[in-house]
């Protein structure tokens, strides 16, 4: 083999390596380009769920006064109707002694024969 055709041969097999090379370069920076536009996409969702967190955050803030005040209400309403009941034992045992007392019958009760 001459040399001329020595370095024809390896100028062909250096022209496929380039080829090669340039096919995996195209492959190479059009992964690139597709991942660098997944990325942008998953920022962009990203921004999207953290604003939902946030609004969710928010509301639970708010429902959170609002059940304080809710409980506070309901602590009130408790104390409130305990000191009715306490009344109203009161007034039943009050009005027992005074019918006792008189010798009548309750409205609502029924008469011991005697």
């Amino acid at each position: 083999m001459s040399e001329m055709d020595e370095l024809r041969r390896r100028l062909e097999a250096l022209e496929a390596r380039v080829d090669e090379v340039m096919a995996e370069h195209t492959t190479t920076r059009n992964l690139a380009v597709g991942s660098d536009s997944d990325v942008a996409a998953l920022q962009v969702q990203r921004r999207a769920d953290m604003q939902v967190i946030r609004a969710l955050r928010d509301t639970q803030l708010e429902h959170g006064k609002v059940l304080e005040a809710h409980t506070k209400t309901l602590h009130e309403h408790g104390k409130l109707l305990g000191a009715l009941v306490s009344g109203q034992v009161a007034m039943t045992e009050q009005l027992q002694a005074i019918t006792d007392h008189l010798g009548v019958t309750p409205p609502g009760q029924p008469r011991e024969q005697g």
